[in-house]
């Protein structure tokens, strides 16, 4: 996962400007990557605009179509808009309800700043909703260990050992906490950044949920996502695959940064 920060540049790209016709444009937020998402519009009138360099990790079209299937089952942005030239590609979308709850630059979003605890409890809670609700058996994608194991240096992957049996579930594939949306009321609203989402195990999900805990809100907290997912209720808890996973997402360059929206 590419670090993101709260800058954006100051005067809006050509291509932003285009697309965006005569709406109002404002920035939201610049990825490591040189992509960048602006907020265009008014009122009940936004969309947000995301455009960037074709990459492993940005393609719209591709994208798209997780979008569009996970649409049926979770609160999700609907593509509006995509499209890619001369190697770079652009994304809009539908707003998705709630509040982020971590902030552009790290830490809690204001929204939930007073009541740390409660909302790691309901960024676990959210991520159990989304694996609950997405049929493992209906979805056409997949975030394999396999797949990403294949990515690595054979001696990268031979560090890691064993892959664990599968648990599977359709799984977000980016489930640090930025990226998922509440309500004032801590219930879940939505999901965004879901480009890798497909057919994985649960603990590939969960495990860089809790370590973006650890980012964004301080160590010493994770149990409190696993609980909030329902570890130890009806799911139980599974160090090896924890740490196993944890350093899966390592070894990939996948580590969630702080302010990573």
């Amino acid at each position: 996962m590419a670090a993101l920060t709260s800058r954006v540049p100051e005067r809006v790209p050509d291509l932003v400007a285009a697309l965006a016709g005569d709406r109002s444009i404002d920035g939201v937020w610049a990825n490591g990557l040189g992509g960048t998402t602006w907020r265009l519009g008014i009122g009940d009138d936004v969309t947000y605009l995301k455009v960037g360099p074709i990459h492993p990790e940005f393609d719209p079209v591709r994208d798209a179509a997780r979008y569009e299937w996970l649409s049926t089952y979770v609160t999700v942005p609907v593509p509006l808009h995509v499209g890619e030239r001369d190697g770079w590609g652009w994304f809009e979308s539908s707003p998705v309800p709630g509040w982020m709850a971590v902030d552009g630059i790290g830490g809690p979003a204001p929204h939930f700043a007073d009541r740390v605890g409660e909302t790691i409890r309901a960024l676990g809670a959210a991520l159990r909703h989304f694996h609950d609700a997405v049929p493992v058996g209906a979805c056409p994608f997949t975030w394999s260990a396999e797949e990403r194991l294949g990515r690595l240096s054979p001696r990268t992957a031979a560090r890691l050992g064993r892959m664990p049996p599968l648990d599977p579930v359709v799984c977000h594939g980016d489930a640090c906490n930025p990226n998922i949306h509440l309500f004032d009321d801590l219930g879940v609203a939505g999901y965004v950044d879901l480009a890798r989402s497909g057919v994985g195990d649960r603990w590939a999900d969960l495990a860089p949920a809790s370590m973006s805990v650890a980012w964004n809100f301080g160590d010493g907290l994770e149990h409190l996502l696993l609980e909030g997912y329902g570890v130890g209720r009806d799911i139980p808890m599974d160090a090896v695959k924890l740490d196993w996973y944890s350093r899966l997402w390592d070894a990939g360059g996948e580590r969630p940064a702080p302010h990573s929206p």
